[in-house]
């Protein structure tokens, strides 16, 4: 829907319209399933990202034996659990200034 000038020359009124226009494109795209809650379980790409790394990152990790748990449902389909993730980022962890 076009915005007239008079609502983009007031912003409150501006962010009101387009926070009630956000509201119902999430709720519609929920509704018909155009939209997803986060998953428990990640691609490579998506786990790979969440941590911060790259997918080649990822997948030389896990061929070495080292890196996050993983699920591998089959030859190609490998999944993180977000818990998992999490896990070993704390292993990782480093205070004081440690090593």
């Amino acid at each position: 829907m076009p915005l007239e000038k008079s609502q983009m020359e007031n912003p409150s009124e501006f962010a009101k319209l387009i926070a009630r226009e956000v509201a119902a494109e999430l709720a519609d795209g929920y509704a018909t399933g155009r939209y997803a809650p986060p998953s428990e379980y990640l691609n490579t790409s998506q786990a790979a990202a969440f941590l911060g790394l790259t997918e080649a990152g990822m997948e030389t990790m896990r061929k070495e034996g080292r890196g996050p748990s993983f699920v591998r449902a089959s030859q190609k389909l490998v999944r993180y659990r977000v818990q998992d993730l999490r896990h070993w980022m704390e292993q990782h962890l480093i205070e004081h200034g440690g090593q």
